[in-house]
């Protein structure tokens, strides 16, 4: 991983959008994640995390959508119309980790945003 994403205050959307276009394997997987959970700007948040949810890999994908979840929890506001749609398709993923992904961002966005995701069971 980039030494920039070491340090978990001090990177910026430049520093984002290097990682992405690196596309790096030890790195990439790990950009929504950082994101979600470090940066102060929840729309930029959104933003790398809804894009990264269609990566080709599953890896990236599952940690993006998971992201998403998290991104609910920390700010308590996420764009229903991007997100949802999102959440919606990876829970119908052909890659089982990123269904259980899906089922995990389905759930935390469900108990603090109180939406309903379709195609997702609450129990």
């Amino acid at each position: 991983m980039a030494d920039k994403f070491q340090d978990l205050e001090h990177f910026d959307q430049a520093d984002i959008e290097a990682a992405i276009i690196r596309n790096a394997p030890d790195e990439i997987s790990f950009v929504p994640l950082i994101v979600a959970l470090s940066s102060s700007d929840q729309h930029l948040a959104m933003t790398v995390c809804a894009g990264l949810a269609t990566h080709g890999d599953p890896q990236v994908r599952g940690n993006a959508v998971m992201s998403l979840g998290h991104i609910a929890r920390r700010f308590r506001q996420l764009d229903e119309s991007l997100v949802k749609p999102i959440i919606e398709r990876a829970l119908q993923d052909q890659d089982d980790q990123v269904r259980i992904l899906a089922k995990s961002a389905a759930d935390e966005i469900h108990q603090f945003l109180h939406w309903t995701i379709s195609g997702h069971s609450y129990t």
